[in-house]
């Protein structure tokens, strides 16, 4: 007789334990992969990052040029309070534009075209372009006038344009003579024929005979009358110093140190009293007669 043999409280063979091993070296795989996958994507990106960063922070060559603060029209002067200074690539500068150098030139000239706001101006806009005349240097109210000067008055050939001066003039006899400040603070707008500053020649001098300085009109006739009756001396001042001269004359005593002559007082004129002799009344007798 057969029998059948059971296993009682005994384990069964366990068939999920394959299938769990895989989940789990899949998922592992998937996350080397994704973790490989994140680190080359990440790579990737900050190269890409870094390049467009180097392009930007690549030093490009840059201009100044000038460019009004607002739209100015046809035929107005140029003034130095409607323009300002932008710094723009020089690839993207036109040759002809008005550079942050040379940008003097510019001020006082009429134009012969309206500029827009912001936008570049150019000497093609100017009526005088690059070398405009002189007068254009002077504001509307003022003069420019030439002063003959020496070497002392040319401070040793070292005075440039946009220096400041003062006048003192120098008259009488000899002996009496007086100096004083016939007109302080003038701005020197050009050396013989130097209108702008000479940065090669800053340290030496330079040969001129005359100056022309920025004046009122009447200030103008102050110089042109005391160069007829007297000497001019120029004072260069700092471009800071605004501070005045005092303008009491000195004479010889007070440079010697000596008491200040009474200035002389003339005699009046002498009266010439004329005597009257005083006669007395008579009567006038006539005797005799046809």
């Amino acid at each position: 007789m057969s029998k059948t043999i059971n296993h009682v409280g005994g384990a069964e063979p366990n068939a999920t334990a394959p299938l769990k091993r895989s989940t789990v070296i899949v998922f592992f795989l998937s996350l080397v992969v994704a973790g490989v996958s994140v680190y080359f994507s990440r790579s990737y990106i900050e190269g890409r990052v870094n390049f467009y960063r180097g392009q930007l922070e690549q030093e490009e060559a840059m201009v100044e040029v000038v460019v009004p603060k607002r739209a100015m029209r046809e035929g107005e002067i140029v003034r130095s309070a409607d323009l300002s200074i932008r710094e723009i690539p020089k690839r993207f500068a036109d040759t002809g534009s008005v550079a942050g150098h040379n940008y003097e030139n510019a001020i006082g000239q009429r134009l012969s075209f309206g500029v827009d706001e912001g936008r570049p101006m150019l000497w093609a806009h100017l009526e005088g372009g690059l070398s405009p005349t002189f007068s254009g240097k002077v504001p509307t109210g003022l003069r420019a006038m030439t002063v003959r000067v020496d070497e002392i008055n040319s401070i040793s050939g070292f005075l440039q344009p946009g220096d400041r001066i003062d006048l003192l003039l120098t008259s009488g006899e000899r002996g009496e003579q007086q100096i004083f400040p016939l007109i302080q603070n003038l701005l020197v707008i050009a050396t013989g024929v130097q209108t702008r500053v000479d940065k090669t020649a800053l340290g030496g001098k330079r040969s001129f005979t005359t100056i022309t300085v920025k004046t009122s009109p009447d200030n103008a006739k102050k110089i042109t009358l005391a160069q007829q009756i007297g000497k001019l001396t120029a004072m260069l001042r700092n471009p800071e110093d605004e501070s005045l001269l005092d303008k009491s004359p000195m004479g010889v005593a007070q440079l010697l140190n000596k008491p200040i002559p009474k200035p002389k007082v003339a005699a009046p004129p002498k009266t010439i009293k004329r005597v009257v002799k005083k006669t007395k009344p008579s009567i006038e007798y006539i005797i005799g007669g046809s």
